[in-house]
């Protein structure tokens, strides 16, 4: 027999209007409650009738994940896939459903931003940064919304989730230093892509007094990361060390080297961006700043539940990164 919300309140030792309220957003319920009654639902395999909740409460039990209509690859992306599965699993845990669409109407059964908005399909939306332009704010106004990733308008123009880029290329610039490389580049990404110069910047600022920005982009495949890391080491000045934008990047560049006779990590060091899972098998193992993908995906959703409840308006949330060490770059 199918639990009710009666079975909930008994178990979350609260009274049943309290569990109606928080279902249906209507009043300010504290946390310690909220999770007491999300964690007996779970239990229980509670699932209010989307239909009732949404006449009840005005809400769609939805999100909407929009996704950069330009981009191709952004499905099979491993950045993108942790996030959204974070996001899926806070998502389920508060009783909502998640939409996906693209940025722009491409079919007739494929639904836009403005049509997720305006005909209520979603409560709220999650947005990439790449979408998020003052036109569309004005549209947006008070609807909930949050940006997976720091969008170009300026800090405190909407609300926003980000891994801190600046703070996780000082991070390998300081350990390249630490390991006693002493020529450090920068490899890799569109440098268009604000994330990008966002890196670069921190790259850029953790140099020490004197030392040459040495910048190098790439376009994005293996090959051409291999092409234009060898084409670095033939300057006058090459680099002793790397930090690899993305994975491809690295990939590409350490098999080049390598081939090429370079030794790694005894005369090339390595950093890659994003700890993605094979970096730990190449030979050598890559050192790699880890960009917690996972949490990027649940802080996100977190923030748009709380706009959607409008317990919390603008805010911007930027998580540190760390360094996982390996042999890439250990030469001390």
């Amino acid at each position: 027999m199918a639990a009710t919300i009666h079975d909930v309140a008994k178990l979350a030792g609260v009274n049943p209007s309290t569990v109606s309220r928080v279902l249906n957003g209507k009043a300010s319920i504290s946390e310690e409650t909220k999770e007491k009654i999300y964690a007996a639902m779970q239990q229980l395999d509670y699932h209010m009738n989307s239909v009732a909740r949404s006449l009840a409460s005005g809400l769609s039990g939805a999100i909407g994940v929009v996704m950069d209509a330009q981009d191709a690859n952004a499905f099979s992306n491993e950045y993108f896939s942790r996030s959204l599965f974070a996001i899926e699993q806070v998502a389920q845990a508060m009783g909502y459903n998640v939409i996906i669409a693209n940025s722009a109407k491409r079919a007739a059964n494929s639904a836009s931003i403005e049509d997720l908005m305006l005909e209520r399909k979603v409560d709220g939306l999650i947005l990439p940064p790449s979408t998020v332009k003052l036109a569309l704010l004005k549209k947006v106004g008070d609807f909930p919304y949050v940006v997976l990733g720091q969008p170009d308008i300026g800090k405190q123009g909407a609300s926003w989730v980000d891994v801190n880029n600046e703070q996780g290329a000082a991070l390998a610039v300081e350990h390249f230093y630490a390991q006693g490389y002493k020529h450090l580049a920068y490899i890799g990404g569109d440098e268009s892509a604000g994330f990008v110069k966002r890196r670069i910047k921190g790259y850029r600022g953790a140099l020490n007094a004197g030392s040459v920005a040495m910048v190098h982009f790439t376009d994005g495949t293996t090959e051409d990361a291999g092409y234009v890391a060898l084409e670095a080491m033939n300057t006058p000045e090459p680099p002793d060390a790397f930090l690899c934008n993305d994975n491809l990047t690295a990939f590409g560049a350490l098999k080049a080297l390598k081939a090429a006779g370079w030794r790694v990590p005894e005369q090339i060091g390595l950093v890659v961006f994003d700890n993605y899972p094979l970096a730990a098998y190449t030979d050598p193992p890559l050192t790699a700043v880890n960009v917690d993908t996972a949490m990027l995906g649940e802080e996100t959703a977190r923030l748009l539940f709380q706009r959607i409840e409008r317990r919390v308006t603008n805010r911007q949330t930027m998580l540190c990164t760390s360094l996982i060490e390996r042999e890439s770059s250990r030469r001390m």
